[in-house]
């Protein structure tokens, strides 16, 4: 019985690991520009996010303040960037929204539905 115990453990905390993955990403914003209806001015910013599964949730630091959140899906790519980028989308109004992040030397960006970049306007 104790070693089932002992593999259940493992296996708890391997899944854990597997299902979760939080890091930090420097990112710089040239332009102005939303993350769901939040406006992020240009500047220096860390991304931290957390993927479980095909979900992320995305907070946009400046300093220790929180500009922006967002929760994206996570989709993979064929190719790591050597750095951080955005994705933009122009809206009619002129202005525009982030609809992905991609993440330096990381296969997979992190995209949010053109609905969720417009929440709030």
């Amino acid at each position: 019985m104790k070693q089932f115990a002992k593999v259940a453990v493992v296996v708890f905390a391997l899944t854990f690991a597997l299902t979760a993955f939080a890091a930090q990403k420097s990112l710089t914003v040239y332009s102005d520009t939303t993350l769901n209806g939040q406006k992020v001015a240009p500047g220096d910013y860390k991304v931290d996010y957390e993927i479980n599964g095909g979900t992320a949730q995305v907070k946009l630091l400046q300093g220790h303040k929180t500009v922006a959140t967002a929760v994206g899906q996570v989709v993979s790519q064929d190719s790591a960037p050597s750095n951080s980028a955005i994705v933009k989308s122009n809206n009619p109004d002129g202005s525009s929204s982030i609809v992905e992040l991609q993440l330096a030397k990381e296969k997979s960006s992190i995209r949010f539905a053109p609905e969720q970049s417009e929440k709030g306007k």
